[in-house]
């Protein structure tokens, strides 16, 4: 393995949504071909039911809103509230719309509505709406955005309830590289509740840790390479680099990563760590990047002991 090796940012392409198919009513069998045209014309605004709802770039939210919700009316749901407060240990936020759809039992569906450009801040803001609904009362509902400009892959992936989704949007809030201690430990406690563990910083649960990461990863893929947010890659690195700060007989330190290394590397006297680089390599390219066996080398060289 080599120490101190460049990592370069990778970009995955994006996922097509499935689009649904209108359902034309099936005529009876004494119905003669005579009056066939007169069916097909009854369901002629099927396929304008399944278009996406068109949004006015830049409106204003509410008026989006209120469009919005008339226009789901009018395809068949059944809108409970609009503004809906949600709460949950994560925070609390107003959803835009939520609904009823579908026949008993209805279905319940949250509809956010966003009519801006999809800056870094307003991809972050809708990381932090999917974490907040995701840890309330209405965790297992259905989530989705509405979206006057084109919606970013990563966004589409933030109305997925997959076990990857839910694990990497949970680590949104405590993704900050400028406190990379409380961001190893939003991963730690991310990782206790998700899997019901009870995780410290030690050597010998990294292997563990990489176990169900994989196999949350592995979940959702049907045949598609798997979503990784940065909340993830920084999350998992800085409990991999947390892990040697702690274990390791020279202490160390976090710096912002100048001449290589991504984001901030962990300088010790005798060494400079890339953890984070090396979760990214882990997260893509599997075991033979293993952070398990990364750190034990790296204690190894400082004279530190693995297990």
């Amino acid at each position: 393995m080599k120490m101190g090796a460049f990592r370069m940012f990778w970009r995955r392409r994006g996922r097509d949504r499935a689009k649904a198919e209108p359902t034309v009513p099936t005529s009876p069998v004494e119905q003669n071909a005579e009056e066939q045209p007169e069916e097909v014309e009854d369901a002629r605004t099927a396929p304008d039911e399944a278009a996406p709802i068109e949004l006015e770039r830049d409106a204003s939210r509410p008026v989006a809103i209120q469009h919005a919700a008339e226009e789901l009316s009018r395809r068949g749901d059944r809108v409970v509230e609009l503004f809906k407060e949600v709460r949950s240990p994560k925070g609390r936020t107003n959803l835009a719309i939520h609904l009823k759809r579908g026949s008993e039992p209805e279905e319940d569906v949250f509809v956010e509505v966003a009519t801006g450009w999809w800056d870094e801040e307003a991809v972050r803001n809708a990381a932090k709406t999917a974490a907040i609904l995701r840890g309330s009362d209405y965790g297992d509902v259905s989530l989705e955005f509405l979206s006057a400009y084109p919606l970013p892959d990563e966004v589409r992936f933030f109305e997925e309830n997959s076990a990857a989704a839910l694990l990497q949007i949970d680590l949104v809030n405590s993704d900050d590289l400028e406190n990379p201690q409380a961001c190893a430990e939003g991963f730690r406690e991310a990782a206790n509740h998700h899997w019901g563990l009870s995780l410290g910083y030690e050597i010998g649960e990294l292997a563990l840790i990489e176990e169900l990461i994989t196999a949350a990863l592995n979940e959702e893929l049907n045949g598609r390479s798997p979503r990784i947010l940065d909340s993830l890659v920084h999350g998992l690195g800085c409990h991999v680099g947390e892990t040697l700060r702690l274990h390791s007989p020279q202490g160390g330190s976090w710096h912002r990563a100048e001449e290589w290394g991504e984001g901030i590397v962990l300088e010790f006297p005798e060494l400079t760590a890339d953890p984070i680089g090396q979760a990214r390599s882990f997260l893509e390219n599997g075991p033979e990047d293993s952070v398990a066996f990364y750190a034990d080398y790296v204690l190894g060289e400082l004279g530190g002991r693995g297990q």
